[in-house]
């Protein structure tokens, strides 16, 4: 039992009982529960998770790449083109409000639609503790999903990993586990759109991870820190979502199949993942021109396109955040 249910004089069982009164009268108006809740954007546009870097309206930005050579046109629109891949749009991760997707809360057991009764237990516990991160899933996800527990709008409301809705569920849909075992989804960190790696040093998202450098890991050259994700180590809960000071998000919980769907192909560069940060890598130790060219790019879309609020960068880590292990240091060789 949590101390804030003790502080309100509820044992655990009289919860239950207490949301199983409520559960039951919501069964009765289901469509009313979730009538509020509209289905992510990401279920109908799984294939476009990016946008370009247009060039519309705005003729000295236009005279400006074209005398820089940094212009291309794509289905008949110009765009700013990227310096790492010249006949390529420089094109960013689509703000967190396009490219949500719906997640299952920490301790879901594979078999979990078949387990779950669709009580709102674990709804109840959430919003009851005053996380909000649990929403009922609506008619627009399926009658599959219908009623269904789901964590999509970690921008606002995170997953905090307090675990009371596991502690509620009467069917072991959601499972008491560790938090260290907990695997919502994983963490994707856009380098073009990431401060980090266009500006030097940002470390807001590994701040906010309970998990710190043991989730983030660190590349220092010349350039400044660069920050990703070990994907193994990552448990979804979205912390580092909204600590993100670009507008949108830098950084983006994925499902387990979208987040290898995107490494494979990043950005539909024919690359993986892996390979285009190593390029970024290699431009920064090789050719100064393009990687200078490249972080002024991307700082001017962040600036003046999706916006920064300066006040949520972090450059500090404290000594519980840090796991020597995670830190690499480029050598230039």
């Amino acid at each position: 039992m949590s101390r804030r249910s003790e502080r309100c004089g509820l044992t655990r069982r009289e919860f239950l009982q207490a949301g199983i009164l409520v559960a039951a009268a919501a069964a009765v108006s289901t469509p009313r529960l979730v009538a509020g809740f509209e289905a992510p954007p990401s279920l109908d546009n799984n294939d476009s998770y990016y946008e370009p870097f247009l060039l519309e309206g705005d003729e000295d930005r236009i005279a400006y790449y074209e005398a820089l050579g940094f212009v291309v046109e794509e289905n008949g629109k110009k765009c700013v083109a990227n310096p790492l891949l010249p006949n390529k749009c420089m094109v960013y991760t689509k703000p967190y409000r396009d490219d949500r997707f719906p997640l299952l809360p920490p301790g879901a057991t594979e078999d979990f639609y078949r387990r779950c009764i669709r009580c709102g237990l674990c709804y109840f516990a959430c919003s009851y503790m005053g996380y909000h991160a649990i929403r009922l899933a609506s008619l627009r996800e399926g009658l599959h999903k219908l009623g269904s527990p789901a964590v999509d709008n970690m921008i606002t409301y995170p997953c905090t990993l307090c675990m009371e809705c596991t502690k509620v569920c009467p069917t072991g849909a959601l499972k008491e586990i560790p938090k260290e075992d907990v695997k919502m989804g994983i963490a994707l960190i856009d380098p073009d759109l990431c401060w980090a790696w266009n500006s030097g040093d940002c470390k807001s998202c590994a701040k906010a991870c309970p998990f710190g450098s043991e989730v983030f890991e660190f590349t220092f050259n010349e350039w400044g820190v660069h920050t990703r994700v070990n994907a193994d180590k990552c448990k979804g809960c979205g912390l580092c979502v909204p600590a993100c000071p670009i507008g949108g998000s830098a950084i983006h919980v994925l499902p387990l199949d979208e987040y290898e769907r995107r490494i494979r192909n990043y950005k539909n560069t024919g690359m993986s993942y892996d390979d285009y940060l190593r390029l970024i890598l290699e431009t920064e130790r090789n050719d100064p021109f393009k990687a200078t060219w490249r972080a002024a790019i991307n700082t001017d879309y962040i600036q003046n396109v999706r916006g920064i609020e300066e006040e949520k960068i972090a450059t500090e880590l404290g000594a519980s955040d840090i796991n020597v292990t995670s830190v690499r240091r480029h050598k230039g060789d």
